[in-house]
């Protein structure tokens, strides 16, 4: 007899299964309280992200577990689970995907949207010595999932980054649900790049890979949620590169503060102090960048942007050295700043130091 109250706790269960698991130390808002990320509120189709404030937080209730706000996350605070195998097929080693709408009618684990997989889980299946996805899904133009992203996109800007550093590209092979579901369930099982014949499974040799899949699972690795995406691309010595996300600083802008080298979580931004007789530099690293914006909404100069797939003409940026002819402190400025013609520091240019703080009277 049908119990409406147990199919109202298997819906509750299933919707709670799909809710994003939140790192809190890796959200912006954690490493800077003032930031202005608001990459899970605007992707979020049905609204559950709140942001006001004082806090962020998640409306459960309001959450369908959608997964758009997964690779709208630039610093990966937001994770749910990966399910996906790996198959041989045809000579190639595939990873394959099916989402919630899917009509592969086997017992097997589901994204519940295809589109939640972006740049960085792309990059971390390429590193795995994949480079063919297989997937299985529903009509993405009707599903109630209104997504935000698009694989395809994001598949494409991987290409573009790869064909850059001459490495082969990505491919999504499209095939009917029959077709996923054939190659689901025949020739070798693969899990994560661990090779298991179907002979050794069946010998009993499953438990051993089993372990070693556990290590290499790099999609739900929770080291391997928070890497820029630019530290996974392929190492190469060509200059002049374009890379997912690249800081670029204004230095006719900049005031010398420090401040988006003393708050960047990565390092993608640093300040490297004089040795020797050297001057000192800032280092832009855009390997390291995330996408976070945290330099952006900290410079108060506006002489920081984060731009996308764009290249860093350059990544060393000299600084000169000066005394303050007012309060007499050392600062410095990037090379042919105009501001260094003042010769007064950042401080000093905005409080009027030529008034004492006292006087001394006779």
């Amino acid at each position: 007899m049908h119990n409406p109250a147990n199919h109202y706790l298997i819906d509750t269960m299933q919707q709670e299964s799909y809710l994003p698991e939140v790192d809190a130390e890796s959200c912006v808002y954690s490493q800077f309280s003032k930031a202005n990320c608001r990459g899970c509120v605007e992707s979020c189709p049905s609204q559950a992200w709140v942001l006001d404030d004082d806090s962020l937080g998640l409306n459960t209730a309001a959450c369908d577990g959608c997964g758009q706000c997964i690779p709208s996350c630039p610093t990966g605070a937001l994770h749910v689970d990966f399910p996906w195998v790996v198959r041989q097929f045809s000579e190639h080693s595939m990873a394959l995907f099916c989402c919630v709408q899917s009509q592969v009618n086997i017992d097997t684990d589901r994204l519940p949207c295809i589109h939640i997989i972006g740049l960085r889980q792309l990059l971390l299946i390429y590193n795995s010595g994949i480079k063919y996805l297989l997937v299985s899904t529903g009509n993405c133009s009707s599903c109630d999932h209104d997504q935000q992203s698009d694989l395809s996109t994001q598949l494409k800007h991987l290409n573009q980054l790869l064909l850059e550093r001459n490495k082969p590209a990505m491919k999504i092979i499209h095939r009917s649900h029959k077709v996923w579901k054939m190659i689901f369930k025949t020739g070798e099982i693969i899990s994560h790049g661990i090779k298991l014949s179907r002979r050794e499974f069946l010998q009993g040799k499953g438990q051993h890979y089993r372990q070693q899949m556990l290590l290499q699972d790099p999609l739900n690795l929770p080291e391997c949620r928070t890497v820029p995406p630019g530290q996974l691309l392929p190492k190469t010595e060509k200059k002049e590169l374009k890379w997912p996300w690249s800081p670029l600083l204004d230095t006719d802008l900049c005031n010398g503060c420090d401040a988006c080298m003393n708050l960047c979580p990565t390092q993608a931004l640093a300040f490297i102090p004089a040795i020797d007789n050297s001057s000192p530099v800032y280092r832009i690293n855009p390997a390291n960048c995330n996408g976070c914006g945290i330099c952006e909404d900290v410079c108060e100069s506006n002489a920081i942007t984060i731009n996308r797939y764009s290249k860093v003409s350059n990544q060393i940026i000299k600084q000169t050295e000066q005394d303050c002819t007012s309060c007499g402190n050392r600062f410095h400025l990037p090379q042919n700043n105009s501001l260094s013609e003042k010769h007064i520091c950042r401080i000093c240019q905005i409080k009027n130091h030529s008034n004492n703080l006292f006087q001394v009277q006779e």
